[in-house]
Parts: C-alpha cells; structure tokens; sequence
C-alpha cells in the first residue's frame, strides 16, 4: 500500500517541539480526534513504550496497540502497530529549520494478508482520511508548542425540551 508524507514548519526549537508531539497524556486532552490514551508498559515514554490509542473513527470507536520501535531525542521517533490486517508505520522526523522545526511525518502501510492486500487498493481513499486527522493533530501540537493554541471552550450540554404533561399549566 503506498503511503504519504505530511511536512510542516513549527515556530519553535526542535526541543520543544519533541516534548510535544511525543507527549501521549497531553496529546489524549489536546487532541480532537484522540478519545483515549491507556499506557501498557511503564516508566518515561521512549524506545518500546505500548500504549493503546482510541480514536472516533467514521462514527466508531477504533482502539489500537501502538509501539514507539524508534525514539531519539530530539530529532526522530517510530510508532508502528498492526490494524486490520496491515502494519502500520508512522515516522516522525525533525529538523532545525531558522528559528523553527521542519517536523516530517511519513506514514507507511503494508498489508499482511490478502484481504488487507485487496484492501490496499483503496489506499487513495483511506489516505485522505488518514492525512485529515494526522493534519488536525499536527495543528493542535503545533500550536501548543509555538504558544498559540488557546484551550477550547467546552461544548454545551444540549438542553432537555420539557415534555407537554410536565409543563406547567396555564390555567
């Protein structure tokens, strides 16, 4: 399955940027897309670190097993896991760019079995999906490491309509 590359220029020092964008808890409150974040192994994250990541998917809860199988601080990491038949592998580059960081995500898939071979084929169509939510989390990171992101309001609890028998009457 063919895979994709998403690059983008952060106003921040390589340092701050890898604190960042590698830092799992803060990524479950700040990221859109992420709904959970469950550690597996303990200790500081960095090379084998498993952890389980929920995301709202088309409507659905998909959880996966992540692996960080790279991590040099402060310039490269690897998470790979296998999903549906394929494994994964996302590889996050970065490099001094002026004042900023030049942050490389590159995203390879390879099918491990014939279904999800067959499945590749509809690589272009999954990638645009894969690409909106890898862009969404690199805005949010981004901004939190360059000071500009602002916490979101919280969203309104949705108000309940009083049933006809339960409203007072007018009489």
């Amino acid at each position: 399955m063919p895979g994709f590359e998403v690059t983008r220029v952060v106003d921040a020092e390589i340092d701050r940027v890898f604190e960042i964008f590698t830092d799992l808890e803060g990524s479950l409150t700040r990221c859109k897309g992420i709904i959970g974040i469950e550690l597996e192994t303990t200790g500081p994250v960095g090379k084998g670190t498993i952890f389980k990541e929920t995301r709202q998917v088309f409507s659905r809860e998909s959880t996966e097993t992540l692996e960080f199988t790279e991590f040099q601080p402060p310039s490269h990491w690897v998470i790979s896991g296998v999903s549906c038949g394929a494994q994964f592998t996302s590889r996050f580059d970065l490099q001094p760019e002026g004042g900023g960081t030049r942050v490389i995500v590159t995203i390879h898939v390879k099918p491990l079995n014939p279904f999800a071979w067959l499945m590749s084929l509809l690589a272009p169509l999954l990638n645009g999906t894969m690409k909106r939510a890898i862009n969404e989390d690199m805005d949010t990171l981004s901004s939190i490491a360059d000071g500009t992101w602002t916490e979101p309001e919280p969203e309104p609890e949705p108000e309940q309509e009083v049933e006809a028998e339960d409203a007072p009457s007018s009489d």
